[in-house]
C-alpha cells in the first residue's frame, strides 16, 4: 500500500464529513461565498486553510459563568 501525499485541499463529501453536514450544504455554503473552493469540472475543492478559517470565523466563545441553561 502506498502512503498517501499529505493533500492540500478536500473535496466537498470530505468537508462535509469533518463539518457532519451534507456535501449539499457544503455547496450551499460555497454558493453563498461563506466558504472558498475552486471549481473542477463538477467538483469543488476546498483548501485545508479557508476550511479552518471558515471554523474559525463561525465559532462561538466560550462565555464565563454560562453553565449550558443560565449565567449565573
Amino acid at each position: 500500500m502506498k502512503p498517501r501525499a499529505n493533500r492540500l485541499y478536500l473535496t466537498t463529501g470530505e468537508v462535509a464529513e469533518r463539518l457532519r453536514i451534507r456535501p449539499r450544504t457544503v455547496r450551499r455554503l460555497i454558493d453563498m461565498q461563506q466558504l472558498t473552493a475552486l471549481r473542477i469540472g463538477d467538483e469543488f475543492l476546498i483548501e485545508k486553510s479557508d476550511l479552518a478559517a471558515f471554523i474559525s470565523a463561525h465559532t462561538i466563545p466560550a462565555q464565563p459563568g454560562y453553565d449550558g441553561y443560565r449565567i449565573e
